[in-house]
């Protein structure tokens, strides 16, 4: 799915990486999902004698938020679905939308609002087998996507 990756593993992780924007803890608010190694590693760029997967994919999220100098809203997501034929990934935001992560391009290429962007935690994303998408945001079940009988 990832046509740039050279390393060896067999499979990668897709994950949010988020870095709090927090005076007390360090962050940058520069809130990520990422597509990681887990067999290779790379220095924190933050606790610099810690190890951390590898990064072979980030892109920061797209909304600012006003609250973090700098920063953006937070991935908040406990599932995203992958999809192998597109080489995407479909997941929510905290900023109420739903974004398609294209990962040949690293870009986030398509996008729909589904809510006002509540701030609202750990929303999941996944697939139906009529190919919707399904995603949950303020207690709601949206359903994206052409659905044929």
């Amino acid at each position: 799915m990832v046509a740039s990756y050279t390393g060896a593993s067999p499979y990668l992780i897709m994950s949010k990486y988020n870095n709090y924007g927090n005076p007390g803890i360090g962050g940058d608010g520069k809130n990520r999902v990422a597509i990681l190694d887990p067999t290779a590693s790379q220095p924190d760029p933050y606790a610099g004698s810690v190890t951390v997967m590898k990064e072979v994919l980030t892109v920061v999220g797209p909304t600012a938020d006003a609250t973090v100098p700098n920063g953006v809203k937070e991935w908040c997501i406990s599932s995203a679905a992958v999809d192998p034929l597109s080489h995407s990934v479909l997941l929510n935001s905290e900023d109420g939308v739903l974004y398609r992560w294209d990962l040949s391009t690293n870009q986030l290429s398509q996008s729909i609002r589904l809510t006002n962007g509540l701030g609202q935690a750990y929303t999941p994303t996944t697939t139906g087998a009529d190919g919707a998408v399904y995603a949950i945001g303020n207690a709601t079940v949206f359903v994206v996507g052409a659905m044929t009988p």
